[in-house]
């Protein structure tokens, strides 16, 4: 499909519907995965392969290059420039501009539900009570201290995104209409802070690692996380189209266990965490923190936390129930880890 209507496209197209887009662009994806097949390169046959990566969240794949652990599989990693979040890389990988991308869970099963076959190989990072993703922040001091206060009031969570759902989900469950909360969009995460720190709304969903620097600046903080709200483990994962994996299924495996080697080297010590910090800071420009993760014989997809994503979504009305299933959304088929 033409690059031009594509952009035209992102530009008219709100994030919740980004996957709505991609089913007028999900045929195109045969481009990669033929030149990839007709050259015959996998790690098996000692031939390089190369494999197109979005730079947007791509902290683990940013380590596995640094350390040489691409190489070792056998692969060559073409980076193709920033996408505006991880729902977009998702749109990149269906519109064939990309072989993989790392992106949320929930914008896996809404790619599904648009009829773009992208598939889960392996987890890209967690999010646990001590480490959560999201976090929804207030003043110190202010007039809201609880998340049912939020009620009336506007709260920065874009609707259908993932930081809109710990919040619906919580008061759902404690029987509060989340209706009643005014939820706005601001993007940028200085904008956000700012208008929480003037008083123009009552809360911000924010994710890590801004979270932890407007933290460090005072006078703000948590009231609510992902972990929380959802008691959700595995927040999104890297994805390659069921084509793609289909033709290539030891490039896959090859890019999996890299992957893995990189969660390996970052979870063995504390040295390799911070050198994977500096890897992450050199190649992204801004100071990070390593992503959470579970060590890698553990680094795999969880059928549970999917599950649990899928009716998030369907009691949300954000898909049908039993639209799309969990074994439509990920494989641990490619994992050298999995059970057999």
């Amino acid at each position: 499909m033409n690059r031009r209507v594509i952009r035209i496209l992102r530009q008219r197209i709100s994030v919740g519907l980004l996957f709505l887009t991609a089913v007028t662009i999900g045929g195109c994806t045969e481009k990669a995965t033929t030149k990839l097949s007709n050259g015959g390169s996998n790690a098996n046959n000692n031939k390089e392969v190369t494999i197109r990566l979005p730079e947007t969240l791509s902290e683990l794949a940013f380590v596995a290059e640094e350390k040489g652990f691409f190489k070792r599989e056998g692969i060559k990693i073409q980076w193709t420039g920033k996408q505006a979040h991880g729902p977009a890389n998702i749109v990149s990988v269906a519109a064939g501009q990309n072989d993989a991308g790392a992106s949320i869970s929930t914008a896996m099963i809404q790619a599904r539900k648009a009829g773009n076959k992208v598939k889960i190989v392996i987890p890209s990072a967690i999010s646990t009570e001590k480490v959560p993703l999201i976090s929804y922040l207030v003043l110190e001091h202010g007039a809201y201290q609880k998340p049912e206060e939020l009620i009336g009031h506007k709260v920065v969570a874009s609707p259908q995104t993932i930081t809109w759902y710990p919040l619906v989900e919580y008061l759902k469950n404690r029987g509060f209409d989340p209706n009643k909360v005014e939820f706005i969009a601001l993007r940028d995460a200085g904008q956000q802070e700012q208008a929480l720190r003037q008083g123009d709304v009552a809360a911000i969903a924010i994710t890590e690692p801004a979270t932890s620097l407007i933290l460090k600046r005072g006078g703000i903080k948590v009231i609510l996380t992902d972990f929380d709200a959802l008691k959700i483990n595995q927040i999104g994962g890297w994805a390659f189209s069921d084509d793609f994996i289909q033709k290539n299924p030891e490039a896959v495996r090859s890019f999996v266990k890299a992957i893995l080697a990189a969660v390996d080297f970052i979870k063995s010590d504390v040295a390799g965490t911070n050198e994977a910090k500096k890897i992450i800071e050199k190649r992204t420009g801004i100071a990070a923190r390593v992503p959470e993760l579970l060590p890698a014989k553990q680094f795999m997809v969880s059928e549970q936390d999917i599950k649990k994503w899928i009716s998030i979504l369907e009691s949300n009305g954000a898909i049908k129930p039993g639209e799309v299933k969990p074994s439509d959304v990920f494989t641990n088929e490619l994992n050298p880890y999995a059970k057999k």
